[in-house]
């Protein structure tokens, strides 16, 4: 992914990525509140003599010296001295842990450190350290075994503040880390989220042109949004343009159930017959018929007579099509009864014939379909018009929406492009939008799915 793939990725999944940032950081300061307190205080010790003036200084025997006896302050038999001194019961391992030895560069001086839970055990545990190792190096030069004097330089001072832990570093290191680990759990969310995702500015989605985005329609009933009215329109216009022969019948269908293909469909055919257009409207979805849930029912009723009386040659066209009582230049051809084989019977040629003579009729053709994932039906039709419409809901899985084009693409269709449906509103789309009061209503707009509760008519004999 690109930086600016993964920005908008963490944008839309913000929500998650603020959630486990803020609980990520908190764990972090509360663990740092709770962690126990422990207190440094550090003696300083000098080694080698007093040195006059005339005195020639052998900087790197200094500092071999100093090297070596701050490993000698380490060594386990002077940890044990020092643990017989003190009060407190400490074996010299637990005692070594406590403790840490550094020469100073460049210097003669070893830095011994005590760590404790209080500031007054931190101070007595590097004095004795330092008094019991002086004592020691002091035998042992004496003895001839030592290669310098030692003595103590600075004695350790209680420790004002505590050490550990330290909450700026750590608060650093958790914010650090924080939002490292939510912006993993993020990109993860992206991943695992199979469903169609575009961006506003994308054009394209699934290797097609998006030809609108209809945006979720709230309410109930059938009222309607002015910004999906416009939206609309705006979807005829770019079928009006697409390449240099438009297309004047066109399928609609879709990846699955449910995405509101029919609902595309109904309203597409208002806003052209608003237009001043000559529509025709088919309802070619044999299986699952929807078109009396859209706005198109409105004040006219399903005819018992449609499209598989006529492909069984049991009615004319002129009985199967209806003018639309409301919607001047508006056509309507039902359904009919429900075929028991809704492919082969969209395979007669009787299909072809109807179609050559509406566009010889009307301005525009428009089939609504059952999904391509239902059947052969929607393949059969797409193959044989001038453009099929691919209505996507953008709650869809991708790998679906994939799928059914690989299939349309199969038959040769040709796909004018992709509507995103139920589009959250954004922008200059949230000015039409008002949730509080209904909207006077447009042609070309309606409220319900046309893929849920539908009514079936009778099945064909």
């Amino acid at each position: 992914m690109s930086s600016d793939q993964i920005l908008r990725a963490l944008w839309r999944r913000r929500i998650p990525f603020f959630i486990t940032f803020f609980l990520c950081l908190a764990a972090v300061v509360a663990a740092t509140l709770l962690l126990p307190k422990a207190y440094t205080a550090t003696a300083t010790l000098y080694v080698g003599g007093r040195i006059s003036p005339d005195t020639f200084v052998d900087t790197v025997r200094v500092e071999q010296n100093t090297r070596t006896y701050a490993t000698l302050a380490g060594n386990p038999n002077v940890a044990q001295l020092v643990a017989d001194e003190l009060p407190l019961e400490l074996t010299r391992a637990e005692l070594l842990d406590r403790m840490s030895f550094a020469p100073v560069e460049r210097t003669p001086l070893i830095q011994i450190g005590a760590e404790a839970g209080t500031p007054s055990e931190a101070q007595e545990l590097a004095n004795t350290y330092a008094r019991v190792f002086v004592e020691r190096v002091e035998e042992l030069f004496e003895a001839g075994r030592a290669p310098a004097p030692i003595s103590i330089s600075e004695e350790a001072v209680e420790p004002t503040a505590a050490s550990k832990p330290n909450p700026p570093l750590y608060a650093g290191i958790g914010t650090l880390l924080s939002l490292l680990l939510a912006g993993g759990v993020a990109l993860l969310r992206e991943r695992l989220d199979t469903r169609v995702r575009v961006a506003p500015e994308d054009d394209e989605v699934l290797g097609e042109p998006v030809m609108a985005r209809i945006p979720r329609i709230q309410g109930s009933g059938r009222r309607a949004s002015r910004a999906a009215a416009d939206r609309f329109r705006v979807l005829k216009t770019n079928l009006d343009f697409v390449g240099d022969d438009p297309a004047k019948v066109i399928v609609v269908t879709s990846p699955g159930v449910s995405e509101g293909k029919t609902l595309i469909s109904s309203s597409l055919a208002l806003t052209a017959a608003a237009d001043g257009e000559r529509v025709v409207l088919i309802e070619a979805d044999l299986r699952r018929p929807g078109l009396d849930r859209t706005a198109i029912a409105k004040s006219t009723a399903r005819s018992a007579v449609g499209l598989s009386n006529y492909l069984v040659g049991a009615a004319s066209e002129s009985q199967v099509l209806t003018a639309h009582p409301e919607h001047p230049g508006l056509s309507v051809i039902w359904s009919g009864v429900i075929p028991p084989n809704p492919t082969a019977l969209l395979a007669s040629p009787r299909l072809d014939t109807l179609i050559d003579s509406l566009r010889a009729s009307f301005d525009r053709v428009i089939i609504d379909t059952c999904p391509i994932s239902v059947g052969a039906d929607a393949s059969v039709i797409a193959s044989r018009v001038d453009g099929t419409l691919y209505v996507v809901d953008q709650r869809s899985k991708r790998s679906d929406a994939q799928a059914g084009l690989n299939q349309l693409r199969g038959v040769r269709a040709r796909l004018l492009g992709i509507v995103l449906n139920r589009v959250k509103l954004v922008g200059t789309d949230a000015y039409y939008h008002d949730t509080g009061r209904a909207h006077t209503q447009l042609d070309g707009t309606a409220v319900e799915s046309a893929e849920t509760s539908v009514r079936r008519p009778e099945t064909l004999k």
